[in-house]
């Protein structure tokens, strides 16, 4: 019988469990949920025991029917940025600021005023933004002083069911890259933010490769989950390079997840000396780095689409054929999908959406289509600030949840004008930390070769020439309308 490797996804809405053989076949998934609290505006906050709850739930149901003795290691992968701060006695003292909180504006502001934007970029990754730990750490110095000094230790997400796991603190380079508060050439912590935002080094865990196991999983832990006690629990990582790992990004592949907040991604061995204006971390396979851009809605604009045209969620094929009846061009119609602001190059969260070319002959058919291809472009402007640092990417494969419309993955391979490819398994985040897990316990020697093996395209999607042509003209005309709107998006925003 082969060994097995269980892996624990803990995502923004829901905690997801996955058994996986040693060959990467799936045996067995399920997953549990919970809630976002919103105790004021722009705020986003999550209790991290029912984080634990939901592990526990999902990790006994994925189980049933299995054979947890052939368990040989344990994997994870998480949502980022986060902060629990953790008591002496090893509890969180509060609920945890997530990634989407933002109520730290200010305070990023500032710190990209005090330490300039562009250095905090080149020395940390990334530009200052609320999603980081250190502009919430600043937050909780200036309004929660007491609670930023008592706490122990500070925990991301998967640091915590890390924890819960084995009773160790414990983080990885992936997640430290999502501070900006790690040197990211030196690959060490950056004193100068320590003290800036008022925490001490030694409230945060030890450092690890991604690829390590130093733990093994607790009596209390193991009996919750039904399993035995010494399993090796290996870091894994944040949620998108576990995601790389699991999509076998190396050498010109880039990914797109297409989900809640879809992500452009690519792997490189080299860090360029300009970063331009794309966001950069260490990634969990050793001596790569994860370059990463976003839009702000893809998937979540389609689920906003559907339900305003009065559409179920067992609808949204329907829908699907409808647009796939909208040639190319959706019938002059042009969407920008900036629902919720502009990220990937152009970080303008003043950016909304517009459907440009309206007339009385339009179906929702080619509404739909319009949105799709607006999709498609962000891809494609992700995919040039890339280029624009010298990373080149020649072919795409999709994950995520938006990776099942057949009719999305061959837009999108027309606009890119490049093959577009469809993996085994689309949600490649839980695989990816079962390849990290199976690494670190020596199952398999080569983690990037295991990907392409375990995860292989099963569909591929060439692009149409005619189409890629009328796409080429639309595209410029897509960026021209951005261009535009610029200097009105604000006046809107403001109401005048």
């Amino acid at each position: 019988m082969r060994e097995t490797i269980l892996t624990f996804d803990l995502g923004t809405t829901g905690c997801k469990v996955c058994l996986w053989d040693s060959e990467g076949a799936l045996l067995s998934s399920a997953d549990h949920g919970y809630p976002i609290h919103h105790p004021k505006p722009d705020w986003a906050e999550q209790d991290p025991e029912d984080w634990w709850r939901a592990a526990v739930t999902a990790g006994r149901r994925c189980l049933a029917g299995q054979e947890p003795s052939r368990i040989a290691a344990i994997g994870l992968s998480s949502q980022r940025e986060g902060v629990v701060p953790i008591g002496q006695d090893g509890k969180p003292l509060s609920h945890c600021i997530i990634w989407m909180d933002r109520r730290c504006r200010e305070q990023s502001v500032r710190l990209g005023e005090e330490f300039g934007v562009s250095f905090l970029h080149h020395h940390t990754g990334v530009a200052p933004d609320p999603n980081y730990t250190a502009c919430k750490l600043l937050w909780l110095r200036e309004n929660q002083p007491d609670l930023l000094a008592s706490a122990a230790t500070f925990l991301q997400p998967r640091d915590f069911l890390y924890h819960r796991l084995t009773g160790s603190p414990a983080t990885d380079y992936t997640l430290a890259s999502r501070t900006m508060m790690i040197d990211l050439r030196r690959k060490k912590w950056w004193p100068e933010m320590f003290e800036r935002v008022g925490a001490r080094l030694d409230q945060f865990p030890p450092v690890y490769l991604s690829t390590e196991a130093p733990h093994q999983i607790a009596a209390e832990a193991a009996a919750a989950l039904g399993i035995r006690t010494g399993i090796p629990v290996a870091l894994g990582g944040g949620d998108r390079s576990c995601e790389g790992v699991g999509a076998g990004l190396s050498g010109n592949r880039a990914s797109d997840s297409t989900g809640t907040a879809p992500q452009v991604s690519m792997v490189a061995d080299r860090l360029p000396e300009n970063l331009g204006r794309v966001p950069c971390g260490i990634h969990a396979i050793p001596g790569r780095y994860l370059f990463e851009l976003g839009a702000s809605t893809t998937a979540s604009a389609m689920r906003w689409l559907r339900e305003l045209f009065g559409l179920a969620p067992t609808e949204v094929e329907g829908l699907e054929r409808e647009a796939a009846q909208s040639p190319p061009g959706a019938r002059s119609l042009l969407m920008l999908p900036f629902l919720m602001g502009a990220r990937s190059t152009r970080w303008n969260p003043d950016a909304r959406g517009l459907i440009l070319g309206l007339s009385l002959g339009h179906t929702r058919g080619d509404i739909a289509r319009s949105l799709m291809e607006g999709a498609g472009y962000e891809v494609a402007t992700c995919l040039d600030g890339l280029r624009e640092i010298g990373i080149t990417p020649g072919e795409l494969v999709v994950i995520g949840g938006g990776a099942r419309s057949d009719l999305w993955a061959q837009i999108k391979a027309d606009i890119l004008g490049c093959p577009v490819y469809r993996p085994r398994y689309t949600e490649a985040a839980s695989l990816g930390a079962a390849i990290l897990a199976a690494t670190a316990v020596g199952l398999i020697t080569d983690p990037e070769a295991t990907a392409r093996k375990w995860n292989p395209p099963v569909e591929t999607f060439t692009p149409n020439p005619e189409a890629t042509q009328v796409y080429r003209d639309r595209r410029q005309l897509f960026d021209d309308v951005y261009t535009a709107l610029v200097p009105l998006f604000p006046r809107l925003q403001a109401g005048c």
